[in-house]
């Protein structure tokens, strides 16, 4: 079971979403959240932080998050500040560099 399905998966369907349009514009089953709460999670229970974004041509935005010991996050946010899930997993290579990690 990965770190997120086992952590945030429960609090992210627990959030009720926002409107029925975001409810039409998000695929059935996957785990979404408003984004600060899903980026303050990633935050405190892994040590992620955001090292990369941009912008999708659906207007999403395609954010990345890395923790120095390798554990990665990618979410899509939707511009209405809803944060979906696209992947999580190990090894991110190569990991945030201290200097730009710790100014963050």
């Amino acid at each position: 079971m990965t770190r997120f399905f086992k952590y945030c998966l429960p609090i992210l369907v627990a959030l009720p979403l926002s409107s029925g349009a975001v409810r039409a514009q998000v695929p059935a089953g996957v785990p979404c959240a408003e984004r600060g709460m899903a980026t303050t999670q990633l935050h405190n229970l892994y040590g992620e932080r955001r090292i990369g974004y941009g912008l999708a041509a659906n207007g999403s935005v395609i954010e990345l998050f890395a923790s120095p010991n390798g554990s990665f996050t990618l979410f899509a946010t939707l511009p209405d500040g809803i944060s979906c899930l696209i992947a999580t997993g190990q090894s991110w290579e190569p990991p945030p560099e201290p200097d730009y990690y710790a100014g963050r």
